[in-house]
């Protein structure tokens, strides 16, 4: 009903102007038929306006001359949308302000996907291996950023796999579950773990997948064994690990032999205390390997010594 209303006063006070600038309504004409016209004019105009502003509208409306009407500018419509509806990809420098400075306007944000032309393919994913539990390395390449030919450089070992239940309201619900470790046997490792409702194989997929997620660097003294030893608990597992001479292999524990293989330590003798499940011992042995060593320059500087004294006090080889 408001804007019946404001269409049709709009309409009133256009038709005026275009009367009054052709006919020029003022006190001095006084022909009978420019007089019933301003009646009528009038008489309208008291159906929808005031007294005191049909006054103003009058003197506004003689105020203007034929020449004002004949050279005016025609009526501008304005548009309050985007004017182009149909083609979201673009920006238009009036209706969209974007709110970073970084915000390229001659691109869309979001790339426009392109159909392929005919005679070309794209390049096929990657896989880790041919088997049931091989992995897509092209997608965990786009994920991680790391190169295809770096991720086919790491090995994998299963350390835990196993059929575990899950008493629901549903009933006993199955499931497989598996971890595994992923190095490259030059101080990079990563564990990870994976579950599969029906095949043994995804849940070691998985599991190998987790582990390139979660990639962690180990420090090694020349690149063989750890830094000093390290007494380290997490839950109820407590380790004990110790540096030891070259040559002397790896005595330990067998889920920290497969972790110290896959992050290239190849000399270390450890103990394994109170609880030794094998999920827990595989997280202390990460977390032990990678956060609680401290190194020759740590030693050092906190002495106020040489690395080289430092290295024939502490690792006397």
């Amino acid at each position: 009903m408001l804007n019946t209303t404001k269409s049709i006063n709009a309409s009133l006070y256009t038709s005026s102007l275009k009367l009054l600038a052709s006919k020029r309504f003022n006190s001095s004409v006084s022909s009978s038929n420019t007089k019933k016209e301003r009646d009528e004019h009038v008489k309208k105009l008291k159906q929808y306006y005031p007294p005191s502003l049909i006054k103003s509208i009058l003197a506004a409306e003689a105020s203007i001359s034929p020449e004002q009407w004949a050279d005016r500018k025609p009526n501008q419509t304005t548009e309050f949308g985007p004017i182009y509806t149909d083609d979201y990809a673009k920006y238009h420098p009036l209706y969209d302000f974007p709110k970073h400075e970084w915000l390229d306007k001659s691109k869309p944000w979001q790339p426009i996907p392109q159909r392929l032309p005919p005679g070309v393919a794209l390049i096929p994913d990657e896989y880790s291996s041919k088997s049931a539990s091989n992995i897509n390395l092209s997608k965990l390449e786009q994920l991680t950023g790391l190169s295809v030919e770096f991720l086919k450089t790491l090995t994998a070992k299963p350390l835990i796999r196993k059929r575990v239940v899950n008493m629901t309201r549903k009933g006993k619900q199955p499931s497989f579950y598996a971890l595994a470790v992923v190095g490259n046997r030059d101080g990079l490792v990563g564990l990870g773990e994976g579950r599969d409702s029906s095949q043994p194989s995804l849940a070691i997929a998985r599991a190998h997948w987790n582990a390139i997620k979660n990639l962690r660097h180990i420090p090694r003294f020349e690149d063989r064994t750890i830094f000093g030893n390290i007494d380290h608990k997490s839950g109820a597992v407590v380790l004990n690990l110790r540096a030891s001479t070259p040559g002397s292999g790896l005595r330990v524990n067998h889920i920290i032999y497969e972790i110290c293989k896959a992050a290239g330590i190849k000399d270390l003798v450890g103990n394994v205390y109170r609880s030794r499940n094998p999920m827990n011992v595989a997280k202390a042995a990460v977390e032990a390997l990678s956060e609680k060593q401290v190194s020759i320059d740590e030693i050092a500087a906190s002495r106020g010594k040489k690395i080289v004294d430092v290295t024939n006090t502490y690792y006397n080889f």
